[in-house]
């Protein structure tokens, strides 16, 4: 695992109970969590864990991002889920003692903070707010998956691309003047293909094809911008 180097956030606990998942938890058990943390910055493409590992850590990203992912041994990956700030990865495992299930690896260049597996369970068992915390996450977790599955099983390739495109816009997209539009970086046509589980030749195809349609707009760039009434369809249809 090859670390650059340690460093704790002056502000760490701030940090930490800013994130999601630690809201309605006490300040005085984010401390405690805190005081847990060992704190690295990792470079781009940095294997953190591989699917199989016993349940060691607990990997929080702080600042980038990281992805989960299954391969075969040919080395064809599927994207399992992007982890932003506040991502939590190692928690299936710790809490059933049993290996990890999928890898993770960081995208660009981030900051994460590791638990000790066993010590992140037993911060769990005394604090009621991180008991209610860690049922929210995981029930985040199992929708996230099933969503992805019946994606797999009952959309076509152009479909899922799609889909994926206003996910990342919904979750990374800054609005335009206006208000009528919202634009964000694309990720590579090898990330995207990743993540909807095809190749990068069919991903370039079809984001040919939807340039041609009003379902976005692209300039020569990676910028895309999609307009606002496409997140508020997608968000009526998922019930958010």
């Amino acid at each position: 695992m090859a670390l650059t180097k340690r460093h704790r956030p002056t502000d760490l606990v701030g940090t930490i109970g800013g994130f999601p998942f630690f809201k309605g938890v006490r300040k005085s058990d984010v401390e405690a969590l805190a005081a847990l943390a060992l704190c690295h910055d990792y470079p781009k493409n940095n294997i953190l864990s591989y699917r199989g590992d016993p349940a060691g850590s607990i990997f929080l990203v702080l600042a980038g991002r990281m992805k989960v992912i299954l391969t075969n041994d040919e080395g064809r990956e599927v994207i399992l889920s992007i982890l932003a700030p506040g991502g939590l990865f190692g928690i299936t495992a710790a809490f059933d003692d049993g290996v990890q299930p999928a890898q993770a690896v960081t995208l660009e260049r981030s900051k994460i903070a590791r638990f000790n597996a066993g010590s992140f369970v037993r911060w769990t068992e005394a604090s009621a707010g991180a008991r209610g915390a860690l049922v929210r996450e995981l029930t985040r977790q199992v929708r996230e998956l099933t969503h992805k599955i019946g994606e797999h099983a009952l959309m076509s390739t152009r479909d899922r691309l799609l889909s994926t495109l206003l996910e990342i816009a919904d979750e990374e997209g800054e609005p335009e003047p206006g208000g009528t539009q919202v634009a964000f970086k694309r990720p590579t046509h090898r990330e995207l293909a990743n993540r909807i589980g095809t190749s990068r030749e069919v991903v370039s195809r079809l984001l040919a094809e939807l340039r041609d349609t009003d379902a976005f707009e692209a300039d020569e760039g990676r910028v895309i911008r999609v307009p606002m009434s496409a997140l508020v369809l997608r968000d009526e249809g998922s019930g958010a």
